[in-house]
């Protein structure tokens, strides 16, 4: 290798999820994609208020405890072409990530009662993605922040928050509109880059796919940018789950859906990688598959969030 092509990798640590740091492949030396095995069920959305249409779980470290949220739904009968039902905002935490308590917040009404783990209710619960704030001058009165909305609502409003459970709105109005957003949404502090980082959904020429746009201050965002996947057919992705490996923060991972139309609607979870947060090197092979359970193999199954 040229002087001139010589990276310093320093003292950070490097993963082998593209060729990046691979002139050459010889004696038979091949990248290969593992696949995670299902294990224990960790938790169950078993409350009246979760509904029949939990999902879109965000999941992070805090501390000594791990937060989780996700969208509680009831999708009930379709009326006039549209599916009713409430929404609201669910938290759960654990100490290892296996046994999780569900708080009695009393910050919410559910049929009368206020012992539910319910931490927001109102605009933005569809798609609301809350995370840790690592900025270094972040107020202690906003370490937490989220994005949340829909195109029906105008597009994604800005959140925050001092403990996590209690929220209020940055702007009166949304901060990215440019996108279709009825998909999971998410925000994050990127400190390799000092700035913050979103990833939403829109539709390119009537296809899935998945823009990204930057703000120093969380309200002010730029336009976005559609990602690139060099050497990857055109698909239809969404549900990106893109965020900075924690062990190689300069390293963006992505799990995204990949939606077939042509094979009866199937939903599948794909692997994804990416040096700048724009140009992802995408495996074709699907990371989370539908294996022998016939239940997965239809539309709106084997997500990653």
């Amino acid at each position: 290798m040229a002087n001139d092509q010589v990276v310093n990798m320093g003292s950070r640590r490097e993963l082998f999820v593209d060729d990046f740091w691979v002139e050459a492949w010889r004696g038979g030396a091949r990248q290969a994609l593992h696949h995670p095995q299902p294990r224990e069920i960790v938790l169950t959305h078993d409350r009246p208020w979760e509904g029949n249409t939990s999902g879109y779980h965000t999941f992070f470290r805090d501390g000594e405890r791990v937060r989780a949220y996700y969208r509680g739904s009831q999708a009930n009968e379709r009326i006039g072409g549209k599916r009713t039902g409430s929404q609201v905002v669910c938290t759960a935490e654990s100490d290892d990530g296996i046994s999780w308590r569900k708080p009695a917040l009393g910050l919410f009404q559910f049929k009368g009662s206020g012992i539910n783990n319910i931490t927001h209710s109102g605009i933005g619960t569809h798609t609301f993605a809350p995370f840790k704030d690592t900025h270094p001058d972040c107020p202690p009165d906003q370490q937490y922040k989220a994005l949340g909305g829909s195109k029906r609502e105008g597009g994604l409003f800005a959140f925050v928050s001092k403990d996590g459970m209690r929220w209020s709105l940055m702007s009166e109005t949304p901060v990215i509109v440019d996108g279709k957003f009825d998909s999971q949404n998410l925000a994050f502090w990127d400190g390799m880059r000092g700035e913050y980082r979103a990833y939403y959904r829109d539709f390119k020429e009537g296809v899935r796919d998945i823009k990204t746009a930057t703000s120093k201050d969380f309200i002010h965002w730029s336009e976005g940018q559609w990602l690139e996947y060099p050497g990857a057919p055109a698909e239809q992705i969404y549900t990106n789950q893109v965020l900075p490996y924690f062990r190689a923060p300069h390293i963006f991972l992505g799990f995204p859906t990949r939606y077939l139309k042509d094979r009866g609607q199937i939903t599948e979870g794909l692997f994804m990688s990416s040096r700048d947060g724009n140009a992802f090197h995408r495996w074709g092979e699907a990371f989370i598959r539908p294996g022998l359970n016939q239940d997965r193999w239809g539309n709106r199954c084997n997500y990653i969030w």
